[in-house]
């Protein structure tokens, strides 16, 4: 099995989904491991997060407008991962569900 790094992802984009979904951090790994869009979106969260951080060491004409549209990117990014984890979680339901048939 690889590890998150072996598999794509930097571990940052990853425990940038765990802080804001740290009930669903089993979730949010096992996506990583399978889907690289997850880990692409997982990434994107990260990086916005970090730009959104530093927007304070823009000339200050660029800090309202940059802070709106990284702040934009994080809540995007953060929506997609939502979304993935209920994707998943249905799936894994109607798995578990027709196995039992």
């Amino acid at each position: 099995m690889a590890t998150e790094e072996e598999a794509g992802a930097g571990p940052d984009g990853i425990e940038a989904a765990i802080r804001h979904f740290p009930t669903q951090a089993d979730d949010i790994k096992a996506l990583a491991r399978e889907s690289e869009l997850f880990r692409d979106i997982c990434d994107e969260l990260a990086e916005a997060e970090v730009a959104l951080w530093t927007v304070d060491r823009l000339d200050v004409a660029l800090r309202a407008e940059r802070r709106l549209e990284w702040l934009g990117f994080v809540r995007w990014a953060l929506k997609e991962i939502d979304s993935e984890l209920r994707h998943a979680r249905i799936a894994s339901f109607s798995r578990t569900n027709r196995s039992d048939c």
